[in-house]
Protein backbone atom coordinates (compact mmCIF):
# COMPACT_ATOMS: atom_id res chain seq x y z
CA UNK A 1 0.00 0.00 0.00
CA UNK A 2 1.10 3.79 -0.72
CA UNK A 3 2.07 5.88 2.00
CA UNK A 4 -0.49 8.21 0.43
CA UNK A 5 -3.61 5.70 0.78
CA UNK A 6 -2.50 4.78 4.54
CA UNK A 7 -2.72 8.36 5.32
CA UNK A 8 -6.25 8.33 3.85
CA UNK A 9 -7.45 5.97 5.64
CA UNK A 10 -6.56 7.31 9.29
CA UNK A 11 -7.48 11.02 7.90
CA UNK A 12 -10.67 12.50 10.23
CA UNK A 13 -13.19 12.31 7.89
CA UNK A 14 -15.55 14.87 6.87
CA UNK A 15 -18.07 16.07 9.75
CA UNK A 16 -21.73 16.96 8.88
CA UNK A 17 -23.35 20.23 9.16
CA UNK A 18 -27.00 20.60 10.38
CA UNK A 19 -29.35 23.58 10.41
CA UNK A 20 -32.19 22.96 12.00
CA UNK A 21 -34.76 25.83 11.04
CA UNK A 22 -38.39 25.43 12.51
CA UNK A 23 -39.58 25.15 8.02
CA UNK A 24 -36.46 23.85 6.35
CA UNK A 25 -33.42 22.02 7.47
CA UNK A 26 -30.04 22.31 5.71
CA UNK A 27 -27.71 18.73 5.84
CA UNK A 28 -24.28 18.39 4.41
CA UNK A 29 -20.80 18.34 4.84
CA UNK A 30 -17.94 20.61 5.82
CA UNK A 31 -15.46 21.93 2.89
CA UNK A 32 -18.94 22.06 0.39
CA UNK A 33 -19.94 25.19 -1.25
CA UNK A 34 -23.47 24.07 -0.62
CA UNK A 35 -25.29 21.24 1.29
CA UNK A 36 -26.26 17.94 0.22
CA UNK A 37 -30.12 18.66 0.79
CA UNK A 38 -32.65 21.12 1.69
CA UNK A 39 -35.79 19.54 3.11
CA UNK A 40 -38.68 20.17 5.23
CA UNK A 41 -38.09 19.82 8.69
CA UNK A 42 -40.38 17.26 9.16
CA UNK A 43 -40.92 13.04 8.83
CA UNK A 44 -43.77 10.55 8.51
CA UNK A 45 -45.09 9.77 11.52
CA UNK A 46 -46.56 6.57 11.91
CA UNK A 47 -48.47 6.50 14.95
CA UNK A 48 -50.22 9.51 13.75
CA UNK A 49 -50.50 8.67 9.79
CA UNK A 50 -49.41 11.95 9.13
CA UNK A 51 -46.21 14.23 8.14
CA UNK A 52 -45.23 15.63 11.56
CA UNK A 53 -43.12 18.75 12.32
CA UNK A 54 -39.99 18.41 14.57
CA UNK A 55 -41.25 21.54 16.51
CA UNK A 56 -44.21 20.31 16.98
CA UNK A 57 -44.35 18.55 20.41
CA UNK A 58 -45.37 19.19 23.83
CA UNK A 59 -42.78 17.43 25.84
CA UNK A 60 -39.42 16.91 26.34
CA UNK A 61 -40.50 13.04 25.45
CA UNK A 62 -42.31 13.85 22.44
CA UNK A 63 -39.25 16.65 21.12
CA UNK A 64 -37.01 13.49 21.33
CA UNK A 65 -38.78 11.14 19.40
CA UNK A 66 -38.97 14.25 16.72
CA UNK A 67 -35.40 14.31 16.60
CA UNK A 68 -34.44 10.77 16.22
CA UNK A 69 -36.90 10.61 13.54
CA UNK A 70 -35.60 13.49 11.80
CA UNK A 71 -32.15 12.94 11.82
CA UNK A 72 -32.57 9.24 10.94
CA UNK A 73 -34.08 10.76 7.85
CA UNK A 74 -31.45 13.04 6.93
CA UNK A 75 -28.65 10.56 7.88
CA UNK A 76 -30.03 7.22 6.01
CA UNK A 77 -31.72 8.45 3.10
CA UNK A 78 -29.89 12.06 1.89
CA UNK A 79 -26.62 11.47 2.85
CA UNK A 80 -26.28 7.51 3.60
CA UNK A 81 -22.86 7.97 6.41
CA UNK A 82 -22.70 6.03 9.29
CA UNK A 83 -23.42 8.67 12.15
CA UNK A 84 -20.90 7.50 14.66
CA UNK A 85 -17.93 8.15 12.05
CA UNK A 86 -18.28 11.78 11.72
CA UNK A 87 -18.42 14.69 14.14
CA UNK A 88 -21.77 17.37 13.92
CA UNK A 89 -21.18 21.14 13.26
CA UNK A 90 -25.07 22.47 14.82
CA UNK A 91 -25.68 25.96 13.35
CA UNK A 92 -28.09 27.10 15.96
CA UNK A 93 -29.82 30.53 16.93
CA UNK A 94 -28.32 32.35 19.99
CA UNK A 95 -32.22 32.33 20.84
CA UNK A 96 -32.65 28.57 20.98
CA UNK A 97 -34.69 27.26 23.43
CA UNK A 98 -32.23 25.26 26.46
CA UNK A 99 -34.58 22.62 26.24
CA UNK A 100 -34.18 22.05 22.54
CA UNK A 101 -30.61 21.98 22.76
CA UNK A 102 -29.96 19.77 25.42
CA UNK A 103 -32.51 17.49 23.73
CA UNK A 104 -30.93 17.61 20.40
CA UNK A 105 -27.28 17.37 22.43
CA UNK A 106 -29.05 14.20 24.02
CA UNK A 107 -30.11 12.65 20.83
CA UNK A 108 -26.54 13.12 19.07
CA UNK A 109 -24.46 11.88 22.05
CA UNK A 110 -27.10 8.41 23.25
CA UNK A 111 -28.87 7.65 20.40
CA UNK A 112 -26.46 8.36 17.42
CA UNK A 113 -23.18 8.15 19.74
CA UNK A 114 -21.45 10.96 17.37
CA UNK A 115 -17.70 11.48 18.58
CA UNK A 116 -18.52 15.29 18.71
CA UNK A 117 -20.59 17.96 18.53
CA UNK A 118 -19.63 21.63 17.60
CA UNK A 119 -22.13 24.21 18.43
CA UNK A 120 -21.82 27.60 16.40
CA UNK A 121 -24.12 30.36 16.44
CA UNK A 122 -25.62 31.59 13.02
CA UNK A 123 -24.68 35.53 13.25
CA UNK A 124 -20.89 34.51 14.00
CA UNK A 125 -21.45 31.74 10.68
CA UNK A 126 -22.71 34.39 8.56
CA UNK A 127 -20.16 36.82 9.09
CA UNK A 128 -17.61 34.29 8.66
CA UNK A 129 -18.25 33.96 5.01
CA UNK A 130 -18.16 37.64 4.40
CA UNK A 131 -14.78 38.03 6.01
CA UNK A 132 -14.96 41.32 7.46
CA UNK A 133 -14.77 41.98 11.19
CA UNK A 134 -17.45 44.18 11.93
CA UNK A 135 -21.23 42.56 10.12
CA UNK A 136 -24.49 43.29 11.10
CA UNK A 137 -26.49 40.15 10.58
CA UNK A 138 -30.26 40.50 9.58
CA UNK A 139 -31.38 36.76 10.01
CA UNK A 140 -35.62 36.69 8.61
CA UNK A 141 -36.34 33.05 9.49
CA UNK A 142 -39.99 31.12 9.19
CA UNK A 143 -41.43 32.89 12.66
CA UNK A 144 -39.22 35.63 14.09
CA UNK A 145 -36.52 38.27 12.46
CA UNK A 146 -33.56 38.67 14.38
CA UNK A 147 -30.74 40.86 14.37
CA UNK A 148 -27.15 40.63 15.75
CA UNK A 149 -24.00 42.55 15.60
CA UNK A 150 -21.15 40.79 14.80
CA UNK A 151 -17.78 43.00 15.84
CA UNK A 152 -14.40 40.71 15.81
CA UNK A 153 -16.15 37.45 16.01
CA UNK A 154 -17.75 38.36 18.89
CA UNK A 155 -21.71 38.78 18.97
CA UNK A 156 -22.77 41.91 21.04
CA UNK A 157 -25.45 40.12 23.13
CA UNK A 158 -27.18 43.37 24.72
CA UNK A 159 -27.63 44.66 21.62
CA UNK A 160 -29.45 41.62 20.20
CA UNK A 161 -32.71 42.46 18.75
CA UNK A 162 -36.29 39.80 17.75
CA UNK A 163 -39.64 40.27 16.30
CA UNK A 164 -41.81 38.09 15.18
CA UNK A 165 -42.30 39.59 11.62
CA UNK A 166 -41.31 37.09 9.37
CA UNK A 167 -41.92 34.47 6.80
CA UNK A 168 -45.15 33.33 9.08
CA UNK A 169 -46.41 36.98 9.10
CA UNK A 170 -46.16 37.15 5.24
CA UNK A 171 -48.26 34.34 5.32
CA UNK A 172 -50.99 35.29 7.47
CA UNK A 173 -51.69 38.92 5.41
CA UNK A 174 -50.95 37.22 2.34
CA UNK A 175 -53.88 34.26 3.30
CA UNK A 176 -56.20 37.41 4.19
CA UNK A 177 -55.80 39.37 1.31
CA UNK A 178 -56.28 36.35 -0.90
CA UNK A 179 -59.59 35.41 0.61
CA UNK A 180 -60.48 39.53 0.06
CA UNK A 181 -59.86 39.01 -4.03
CA UNK A 182 -61.63 35.39 -4.09
CA UNK A 183 -64.48 37.05 -1.71
CA UNK A 184 -64.13 33.81 0.32
CA UNK A 185 -62.70 31.69 2.90
CA UNK A 186 -59.81 30.12 1.07
CA UNK A 187 -58.03 28.10 4.18
CA UNK A 188 -55.49 27.26 1.65
CA UNK A 189 -52.59 24.97 3.26
CA UNK A 190 -49.16 26.44 3.91
CA UNK A 191 -47.06 24.94 1.27
CA UNK A 192 -49.72 26.31 -1.52
CA UNK A 193 -49.68 30.03 0.67
CA UNK A 194 -46.03 29.71 0.30
CA UNK A 195 -45.75 28.60 -3.19
CA UNK A 196 -48.16 31.84 -4.39
CA UNK A 197 -45.85 34.14 -2.36
CA UNK A 198 -42.86 32.82 -3.72
CA UNK A 199 -44.04 32.74 -7.24
CA UNK A 200 -46.09 36.07 -7.03
CA UNK A 201 -45.26 38.66 -4.20
CA UNK A 202 -42.73 41.12 -4.20
CA UNK A 203 -41.92 44.17 -1.79
CA UNK A 204 -42.66 47.59 -3.29
CA UNK A 205 -41.48 50.68 -3.20
CA UNK A 206 -42.04 52.77 -0.14
CA UNK A 207 -43.57 55.52 -1.80
CA UNK A 208 -46.35 53.27 -3.63
CA UNK A 209 -46.87 51.98 -0.13
CA UNK A 210 -47.59 55.35 1.54
CA UNK A 211 -49.65 56.10 -1.56
CA UNK A 212 -51.63 52.77 -0.49
CA UNK A 213 -52.02 53.53 3.35
CA UNK A 214 -53.21 57.43 2.20
CA UNK A 215 -55.98 55.69 0.08
CA UNK A 216 -55.04 57.01 -3.05
CA UNK A 217 -53.50 53.51 -4.23
CA UNK A 218 -50.89 53.82 -7.75
CA UNK A 219 -52.05 52.01 -10.28
CA UNK A 220 -51.49 48.04 -9.29
CA UNK A 221 -49.40 45.25 -10.66
CA UNK A 222 -51.07 42.47 -13.07
CA UNK A 223 -53.39 40.31 -11.20
CA UNK A 224 -52.76 36.70 -11.83
CA UNK A 225 -54.24 33.23 -11.53
CA UNK A 226 -52.91 30.68 -9.45
CA UNK A 227 -54.17 26.88 -10.83
CA UNK A 228 -54.65 24.83 -8.10
CA UNK A 229 -56.23 20.83 -8.51
CA UNK A 230 -59.45 20.20 -7.71
CA UNK A 231 -60.51 23.63 -7.53
CA UNK A 232 -61.10 26.95 -9.60
CA UNK A 233 -57.95 28.95 -10.01
CA UNK A 234 -57.30 31.30 -6.99
CA UNK A 235 -56.67 35.18 -8.34
CA UNK A 236 -54.11 36.71 -6.89
CA UNK A 237 -54.77 40.53 -7.34
CA UNK A 238 -51.58 43.20 -8.18
CA UNK A 239 -52.35 44.55 -4.61
CA UNK A 240 -51.92 41.40 -3.14
CA UNK A 241 -48.90 40.66 -4.90
CA UNK A 242 -47.40 44.26 -3.51
CA UNK A 243 -48.79 44.24 -0.21
CA UNK A 244 -48.37 40.54 1.65
CA UNK A 245 -44.96 42.06 2.90
CA UNK A 246 -45.82 45.28 4.23
CA UNK A 247 -46.06 43.67 7.77
CA UNK A 248 -42.17 43.82 8.30
CA UNK A 249 -42.51 47.39 7.64
CA UNK A 250 -46.12 48.58 9.63
CA UNK A 251 -44.71 50.89 12.71
CA UNK A 252 -46.38 50.91 15.75
CA UNK A 253 -46.15 52.78 19.01
CA UNK A 254 -43.23 50.44 19.84
CA UNK A 255 -41.46 50.96 17.07
CA UNK A 256 -40.70 47.30 15.94
CA UNK A 257 -40.82 47.30 12.42
CA UNK A 258 -38.09 45.33 10.02
CA UNK A 259 -36.32 48.92 9.61
CA UNK A 260 -36.75 49.75 13.38
CA UNK A 261 -34.82 46.52 14.61
CA UNK A 262 -32.07 47.29 13.06
CA UNK A 263 -31.47 50.56 13.72
CA UNK A 264 -32.07 49.96 17.50
CA UNK A 265 -29.28 46.99 16.87
CA UNK A 266 -26.94 50.05 15.55
CA UNK A 267 -27.59 52.08 18.29
CA UNK A 268 -27.23 49.78 21.10
CA UNK A 269 -23.67 48.62 19.68
CA UNK A 270 -20.15 50.98 20.97
CA UNK A 271 -20.13 54.16 18.80
CA UNK A 272 -17.07 53.62 17.45
CA UNK A 273 -18.63 50.11 15.53
CA UNK A 274 -21.65 52.03 14.01
CA UNK A 275 -20.55 53.34 11.11
CA UNK A 276 -18.73 49.94 10.24
CA UNK A 277 -22.16 47.83 10.75
CA UNK A 278 -24.20 50.46 8.91
CA UNK A 279 -21.96 49.58 5.67
CA UNK A 280 -22.01 45.79 6.55
CA UNK A 281 -25.58 44.55 6.66
CA UNK A 282 -26.29 41.17 5.21
CA UNK A 283 -29.83 39.67 5.10
CA UNK A 284 -30.17 36.12 5.33
CA UNK A 285 -33.41 33.38 5.62
CA UNK A 286 -35.49 32.15 2.94
CA UNK A 287 -37.86 35.44 2.97
CA UNK A 288 -34.38 37.53 2.04
CA UNK A 289 -35.16 36.34 -1.38
CA UNK A 290 -38.23 38.31 -2.12
CA UNK A 291 -37.66 40.60 -4.79
CA UNK A 292 -37.48 44.33 -3.84
CA UNK A 293 -36.85 43.39 -0.22
CA UNK A 294 -33.09 44.87 -0.13
CA UNK A 295 -34.32 48.06 -1.85
CA UNK A 296 -36.97 48.88 0.39
CA UNK A 297 -35.37 48.13 4.02
CA UNK A 298 -32.14 50.59 2.47
CA UNK A 299 -34.96 53.22 1.50
CA UNK A 300 -36.68 53.07 4.94
CA UNK A 301 -33.71 52.97 6.99
CA UNK A 302 -32.04 56.15 4.98
CA UNK A 303 -35.68 57.78 6.04
CA UNK A 304 -36.35 56.84 9.25
CA UNK A 305 -32.69 57.79 10.74
CA UNK A 306 -33.82 61.12 9.86
CA UNK A 307 -36.31 61.26 12.35
CA UNK A 308 -36.77 60.65 16.10
CA UNK A 309 -35.49 58.69 18.07
CA UNK A 310 -32.60 58.17 15.97
CA UNK A 311 -31.73 61.21 14.05
CA UNK A 312 -29.94 62.33 17.44
CA UNK A 313 -28.80 58.82 18.48
CA UNK A 314 -27.59 57.02 15.17
CA UNK A 315 -25.42 59.27 13.18
CA UNK A 316 -24.55 57.08 10.21
CA UNK A 317 -26.61 58.20 7.38
CA UNK A 318 -24.99 54.99 4.47
CA UNK A 319 -26.18 51.63 4.34
CA UNK A 320 -24.51 49.40 2.59
CA UNK A 321 -25.68 45.37 1.69
CA UNK A 322 -23.05 42.69 1.04
CA UNK A 323 -24.19 40.10 -1.69
CA UNK A 324 -24.12 36.75 0.31
CA UNK A 325 -21.79 34.41 -1.36
CA UNK A 326 -24.16 31.59 -0.34
CA UNK A 327 -27.64 31.36 -0.61
CA UNK A 328 -29.71 34.11 1.12
CA UNK A 329 -31.57 31.01 3.20
CA UNK A 330 -28.31 28.69 3.21
CA UNK A 331 -25.34 31.57 4.42
CA UNK A 332 -25.34 29.86 7.85
CA UNK A 333 -25.00 26.79 7.13
CA UNK A 334 -22.15 27.87 4.46
CA UNK A 335 -20.48 29.45 7.23
CA UNK A 336 -20.87 25.96 9.17
CA UNK A 337 -19.26 24.22 6.63
CA UNK A 338 -16.09 26.71 6.03
CA UNK A 339 -15.70 26.74 9.88
CA UNK A 340 -15.93 23.21 10.29
CA UNK A 341 -13.26 22.63 7.55
CA UNK A 342 -11.07 24.84 9.54
CA UNK A 343 -11.78 22.77 12.64
CA UNK A 344 -10.59 19.87 11.10
CA UNK A 345 -8.90 18.63 14.30
CA UNK A 346 -12.27 18.82 16.20
CA UNK A 347 -10.60 21.34 18.89
CA UNK A 348 -14.16 23.52 19.48
CA UNK A 349 -15.93 20.21 19.84
CA UNK A 350 -17.57 18.78 22.74
CA UNK A 351 -16.54 15.00 23.01
CA UNK A 352 -18.75 12.42 24.04
CA UNK A 353 -17.11 11.29 26.30
CA UNK A 354 -17.37 14.98 28.36
CA UNK A 355 -20.83 15.27 27.81
CA UNK A 356 -21.36 11.90 29.43
CA UNK A 357 -19.64 13.22 32.76
CA UNK A 358 -21.24 16.36 32.62
CA UNK A 359 -24.75 16.01 30.88
CA UNK A 360 -25.17 20.03 30.07
CA UNK A 361 -24.31 22.06 27.74
CA UNK A 362 -22.39 25.63 28.08
CA UNK A 363 -24.93 28.69 27.48
CA UNK A 364 -24.65 32.35 27.45
CA UNK A 365 -27.63 32.59 29.37
CA UNK A 366 -26.94 30.45 32.49
CA UNK A 367 -24.95 32.10 35.12
CA UNK A 368 -23.23 28.98 36.21
CA UNK A 369 -20.94 29.84 32.24
CA UNK A 370 -20.69 33.45 32.12
CA UNK A 371 -20.08 34.57 36.31
CA UNK A 372 -15.88 34.17 36.85
CA UNK A 373 -15.16 32.29 39.42
CA UNK A 374 -13.93 34.46 42.09
CA UNK A 375 -17.34 36.48 41.90
CA UNK A 376 -19.51 36.66 45.01
CA UNK A 377 -22.46 34.89 43.61
CA UNK A 378 -20.35 31.77 42.93
CA UNK A 379 -20.14 31.38 46.51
Amino acid sequence: MALYEGIALIQEKQAVVLDLGTDYTKFGFTGEAAPRCIIRSEFWCATERRFKRVYDYKTPDELYENLVHMLHRLYFRHVLVNPKERKVVVVESLLTPTLFRETLAKVLFTHYEVSGVVWADSPRLCALTLGTPVALIVSIGARDAEVAAVVHASVVLHALQSQPLAARAIHDELARLLDEDNGQQLNLPDHIIEDIKVKTCFVGSRERAQQWADGEPPSPARSVQYPVAGRTAITVSGRTRELAAEPLFARDNELASLPDIVLQCIMQCPIDARRALAENILITGGTATMPGLKARLAHELRYLVTQPPYSTRVMVRTFKFHRAPAHENACAWAGGALGGAADSAGGRATARDQYARRRRLRDWVCLLDNTPPDHPHRL
